[in-house]
């Protein structure tokens, strides 16, 4: 949950415990739910994501399908009695920040940027993830315009890295 939500963890766990059942039974998962002040309301903010198998993005026809089921358990259920709030569901965008292993997961086959505890950033590819880890491949460009030469791959451990988000690829 982010540090600026109003969510407490009683509320969290409520609202996880109340719409986590509709997301997954839209086929997504339930990554976040808060309840963030915004102007004289609030705004409940449901974050879904593809389950931790699945390769690719959530698109815009499933997100609309599960804010709609959403927002019916929501008006049956009344879950922030006597405040008014806006509903947003929405997915992690296309270079979220890594901070799970389910992330992790999702993102195989992908470049993420890494900043390890110790040594400089890094961009490179994502191969596997393990139980305490991953195996990425950096690729070393020696010219401008040459092809880059793919470099051995390396096992990082989850706790040697301090930050990891995936990059946007620009394909020609």
């Amino acid at each position: 949950m982010s540090e600026h939500s109003t969510t407490g963890p009683d509320d969290r766990r409520r609202l996880a415990e109340l719409l986590g059942p509709v997301v997954e039974d839209a086929g997504l998962f339930l990554e976040d739910v808060s309840l963030k002040p915004s102007g004289s309301g609030l705004v409940l903010q449901v974050l879904v994501d593809l389950p931790e198998d699945s390769t690719g993005s959530v698109d815009l026809d499933r997100v609309a399908e599960v804010a709609r089921a959403v927002s019916e358990t929501l008006d049956r259920t009344d879950p922030v009695p006597g405040s008014a709030y806006e509903l947003e569901v929405s997915s992690p965008g296309a270079t979220r920040e890594l901070t799970e292993r389910r992330h992790w997961k999702r993102s195989v086959g992908r470049l993420v940027r890494v900043t390890p505890v110790e040594g400089e950033k890094f961009t490179a590819r994502l191969l596997e993830v393990g139980d305490d880890g991953v195996v990425l491949q950096r690729s070393h460009q020696a010219k401008k315009g040459m092809a880059p030469k793919l470099l051995e791959p390396e096992t990082w451990a989850f706790d040697a890295v301090r930050r990891a988000k995936v990059e946007v690829e620009f394909t020609d």
